[in-house]
């Protein structure tokens, strides 16, 4: 397990979601950039406050989607890069 997985995510507190439809919906007021989130980035999204470490994620996501672990980690890991990198995800502290 790497580092990182071991490190607590939490959302950006300039972002407000909002779930419509099955779709949810992040606006970065800061930057004033929207963000649609698929079926699985919406889910993920939505566990974050819960299951704030990347490894508790996987091990969710796993569960409740019946995948293996390795197809969860590179799923998870890649969406999770992609909404750090976007400035709607940092590590706690």
């Amino acid at each position: 397990m790497s580092q990182t997985q071991t490190k607590l995510l939490r959302r950006n507190e300039h972002v407000e979601s909002e779930m419509i439809g099955s779709e949810w919906i992040l606006l970065n007021m800061k930057e004033h950039v929207a963000t649609k989130l698929n079926e699985l980035g919406g889910y993920i999204w939505s566990i974050i406050p819960e299951y704030g470490l990347i490894d508790e994620i996987i091990e969710k996501i796993a569960e409740e989607y019946e995948i293996d672990r390795h197809t969860a980690e590179q799923d998870v890991n890649s969406f999770i890069e992609q909404l750090l990198g976007s400035g709607l995800l940092k590590y706690d502290g």
